[in-house]
């Protein structure tokens, strides 16, 4: 994975979102293909809640635990299944679905950068 590419797409995604909030998963902006080229999976957020006990989804939760999450893969994978579960199956807020992925997006880009480091 390139640590590089990584923070860019973290970044520009993130930057989509606060933009044009969840509209941002439907336009041309193909973030599924981009995820599988960094190597990401969708694993209906299994790894993330195995590996750190956070619910997929839940904002609040995840900046309790922002400190703790330090695995791009899982993290990578979450935001990734996450975009995948507003996009097919969500029924709750668009809001609350948007903030979470801008806050582990901002937390992805953090972390390829350390590893760039």
């Amino acid at each position: 994975m390139n640590e590089k590419n990584l923070g860019a797409f973290a970044r520009e995604f993130r930057g989509m979102l606060e933009d044009q909030g969840v509209h941002a998963l439907e336009g041309r902006f193909d973030w599924a293909q981009r995820f599988w080229d960094l190597g990401f999976e969708m694993d209906c957020g299994h790894s993330f809640e195995q590996r750190y006990g956070l619910p997929l989804g839940d904002t609040r939760a995840l900046i309790r635990g922002l400190d703790r999450i330090d695995n791009v893969r899982v993290l990578g994978n979450a935001i990734f299944s996450q975009c995948r579960y507003i996009t097919h199956w969500s029924l709750s807020s668009e809001d609350e679905n948007v903030d979470w992925l801008i806050t582990a997006l901002e937390h992805l880009e953090e972390l390829a950068a350390g590893i760039a480091e």
